[in-house]
């Protein structure tokens, strides 16, 4: 069974801020915003198409100039719920980035053609979910019986999401979902169950498999001279439900692949002091650690790492250790840390080089490994939208569920494939990433993605 080869680590992307100034700078002061159709920008190729997933495709929304010529109809308001402000605020702002990006990739080329024969350029209407799962759901509410949008983009995070979609599953609202969980769960009742658990009916959901994700920490760590690779393990996760739970399936699951886990330790959101845990890894003998955390609680325990002198050969951080604001706050530091991701511009797929070239422009020359799942996510309900030929909730939704889209900025997609009982699932692989010198990104995994070799933790006493 599949789950009996993987190596389940754990979660992505509940990420928090590094920096107070710049949770204050990212939150503003309004709980709405919407995003006009006019907006403008460098065209990275929206290239999406679809079908059934045995043959039929079918062209990218109004990518021709006859559809470009056709006459202008009303804009479709989008709904979108992201996390302006809370601790999820630095990812939210990437995932805003990404979708505003692609809304005005397919504006600038006339918008969608729809079954009236006319051309409707997209408007997204931003709603806070504050990053909690109970604004989340109050999101959801606002967007469809406030405003009466039935068309909705997600927020990033796993709880945030599943309670957005049961608001949604109550409204027959389509809720286009990316980066959460997919997992349900294994035939025998056991494993976690997120997004595909759930069985959704008005939701779909393009991510990793939490029992998949840990490949790439794996991986990266296989990607490591032979005699660097560590022997031993320590699993530390946030003490929450997801924490919790991703870390007893970690756990076990290294344990499963032969791995020796000598230290399991939880701990708080925020902790100031993590001085015992790593006392706890050194008399341990830890060689390697997998942790879920947040980039506040990485700096912090990075910083400790350094204070106390104790370097492992191999650090991987799920969720907080791959926003860019890590090597700006670590500077040499950083060097050497692992973490996950799910897109780089250097992938082989249409228009990745030049997303990631409009990416650096807007933020100073950093580099995504996420923008490029949430310009597709567009991209997919893009289509979906003009294949349905209709601004509709369902006919939309069923122009996704057990649907392949080809030729988006990550790749090919697929939904109903993983899953064979789930049409609304897509499944898409994760990359491990490393730290590099000037907070630049190297892809460790996998191989075939690879844009550098990986090197372990220089011990801190020996850097320069």
């Amino acid at each position: 069974m599949r789950h009996k080869r993987l190596i389940p680590l754990v979660l992505s992307l509940l990420t928090i801020l590094a920096i107070t100034a710049l949770l204050v700078s990212g939150c503003g002061g309004s709980s709405t915003s919407t995003t006009a159709a006019t907006t403008a920008t460098t065209a990275a190729p929206t290239t999406a198409t679809t079908g059934a997933p045995t043959t039929a495709t079918t062209a990218a929304p109004s990518t021709d100039t006859t559809a470009a010529a056709a006459e202008q109809g009303e804009d479709l308001v989008i709904g979108s719920i992201n996390s302006m402000s809370g601790s999820n605020v630095l990812t939210g702002q990437e995932e805003k980035w990404a979708q505003e990006k692609a809304v005005a990739d397919i504006n600038a080329k006339g918008g969608i053609k729809l079954k009236d024969g006319k051309m409707h350029k997209l408007v997204l209407k931003y709603v806070d979910d504050k990053s909690s799962p109970d604004a989340g759901a109050a999101a959801m509410e606002q967007l469809v019986k406030s405003d009466g949008i039935k068309v909705v983009l997600s927020s990033n995070i796993t709880p945030i999401n599943q309670a957005a979609a049961t608001v949604a599953e109550q409204y027959g609202a389509f809720y286009q979902i990316v980066s959460s969980w997919i997992d349900q769960p294994f035939p025998d009742g056991t494993g976690p169950s997120f997004i595909g658990g759930m069985k959704l009916k008005w939701s779909a959901d393009m991510f990793e498999a939490a029992v998949e994700s840990g490949k790439v920490a794996i991986g990266g760590a296989q990607a490591l001279p032979a005699a660097d690779q560590p022997k031993k393990w320590a699993v530390m996760v946030e003490n929450t439900p997801d924490g919790t739970g991703f870390g007893d399936a970690t756990a076990g699951g290294l344990k499963a692949g032969g791995y020796e886990v000598v230290s399991y330790e939880k701990f708080v959101e925020g902790q100031k002091d993590f001085s015992s845990i790593i006392l706890k890894f050194k008399q341990s003998g830890v060689e390697g650690v997998v942790t879920l955390i947040a980039p506040s609680d990485a700096i912090t325990f990075v910083k400790q790492m350094k204070e106390q002198n104790w370097s492992p050969k191999y650090f991987f951080g799920y969720k907080g250790v791959w926003p860019a604001e890590i090597p700006k706050a670590l500077g040499a530091d950083s060097v050497g840390l692992c973490y996950d991701g799910f897109w780089s511009e250097t992938l082989p797929f249409p228009g990745a080089k030049e997303l990631g070239a409009a990416f650096s422009a807007d933020h100073g020359g950093s580099t995504s490994n996420s923008a490029g799942l949430y310009y597709a996510g567009v991209q997919i309900l893009a289509q979906a939208i003009e294949n349905a030929g209709v601004f509709e909730p369902g006919a939309i939704r069923d122009q996704v569920f057990g649907h392949t889209f080809k030729g988006t900025v990550m790749g090919d997609i697929t939904y109903g494939e993983y899953y064979k009982d789930n049409p609304g699932i897509a499944h898409i692989p994760f990359l491990s990433f490393q730290w590099g010198p000037d907070g630049k990104r190297i892809v460790l995994y996998p191989s075939q993605y690879a844009t550098g070799t990986a090197t372990p933790l220089v011990p801190w006493d020996q850097r320069k």
